[in-house]
């Protein structure tokens, strides 16, 4: 997948912007706050319609407007020239248009312009609670597998539903009707999950035994809330738990509950990795999520980097620009190129005020 063209309107701090891009390394470079990683972010929603900097649309409209519009030109690697539309409101409405096609579904869409976005954001799956880990799992899995998403957003919807229907204190022959849709789709949930993350594992031990220089190991290991085999297990557990999920108003054993677990030297890294380590392991999660996605959907991911090489010990900086597929168009920002030597081999736009000018 290579992006050939952009074009912003009203998006942030742009008013407007049309650029051409021609090579597969692209640094936008300038001062903090000009809106190198506004760039990035515009172009990361081509692949899920989402912010990677934040869930909400809010602030993504430029003050004072409307409505924003982005338009994208890719080449899917197979000499086919494909185009998005995108157009949305300061309040989340969003209109898509996909070669010259209106959709309506995010199914539809997911997973055919992918992207990866690396970020010191990032920091948060480690540091944080179970609820930004399972995001970025289930975003990713929705991606790589129609099945998933769909099973997923059957679930969330059961679950929605039967914890509206334990807050109102419904009864027990209306909670066998909405857990007969709620335990399929959490089967399915947790054996693609199951499946995935020693995937996921042995692709970021590789990158991150790289970046370390094979001096310490990663993983990650999967801690489902409650993992049982089959419908009729599922279906007693959740009628033993409904006395107390009566009183609590929500559903409180599932898949939705689930997480996953960084390790460093078989190690829980949230408590013993240091912060470099730390920054070592969100990078070589990101680099998992490129191989997975490009075995699975047979797609090349976007790389957005944000100014994420600056945060980098010089061994761990050199070891990752190595990591960089060849393969992958990569868009990078920071207030400057990663090494005085690297200033001619990117396309370099330079950034102020949200304007861009090639040089």
């Amino acid at each position: 997948m290579r992006l050939l063209d952009l074009n912003l309107e009203n998006f942030r701090n742009v008013e407007s912007a049309n650029l051409t891009f021609g090579t597969d390394r692209v640094f936008l470079i300038g001062p903090n706050g000009q809106g190198k990683t506004n760039l990035l972010e515009a172009i990361g929603m081509s692949s899920n319609l989402r912010s990677f900097r934040k869930t909400a649309m809010d602030g993504l409209v430029r003050e004072g407007y409307d409505q924003c519009r982005i338009f994208y030109r890719f080449s899917d690697g197979k000499g086919r020239d494909r185009e998005i539309l995108l157009s949305f409101r300061p309040r989340g409405e969003k209109t898509l248009v996909v070669d010259g096609e209106k959709l309506s579904k995010l199914g539809d869409f997911l997973g055919e312009f992918p992207s990866v976005a690396l970020s010191s954001r990032d920091f948060r799956l480690v540091r944080d609670g179970p609820s930004e880990r399972r995001k970025w799992l289930d975003l990713l899995l929705s991606t790589a597998s129609p099945e998933y998403f769909n099973g997923l957003q059957l679930y969330h919807r059961a679950l929605r539903e039967r914890n509206a229907l334990l807050k109102k204190g419904g009864g027990n022959r209306e909670l066998d009707a909405f857990e007969q849709a709620l335990i399929p789709s959490g089967i399915i949930i947790q054996k693609m999950r199951t499946e995935a993350l020693p995937r996921l594992s042995s692709l970021l031990s590789e990158s991150y035994a790289a970046l370390s220089s094979k001096q310490e190991e990663a993983g990650l290991a999967y801690k489902p809330d409650l993992l049982l085999d089959c419908e009729e297990e599922w279906a007693k557990k959740l009628i033993e738990g409904r006395a107390k999920d009566r009183i609590m108003g929500n559903t409180r054993r599932g898949p939705h509950r689930d997480d996953f677990t960084f390790l460093t030297d078989g190690r829980d890294a949230r408590t013993f990795a240091s912060e470099g380590q730390q920054r070592g392991l969100v990078l070589a999660l990101r680099l998992a999520e490129f191989f997975l996605i490009r075995q699975v959907r047979d797609q090349i991911p976007l790389i957005l980097a944000d100014d994420v090489l600056g945060e980098l010990d010089e061994e761990r900086k050199a070891n990752f620009k190595g990591l960089l597929p060849a393969e992958a168009q990569v868009f990078a920002s920071g207030t400057a190129f990663p090494s005085s030597d690297e200033a001619n081999k990117w396309e370099t736009f330079r950034v102020s005020s949200g304007t861009f000018s090639k040089s």
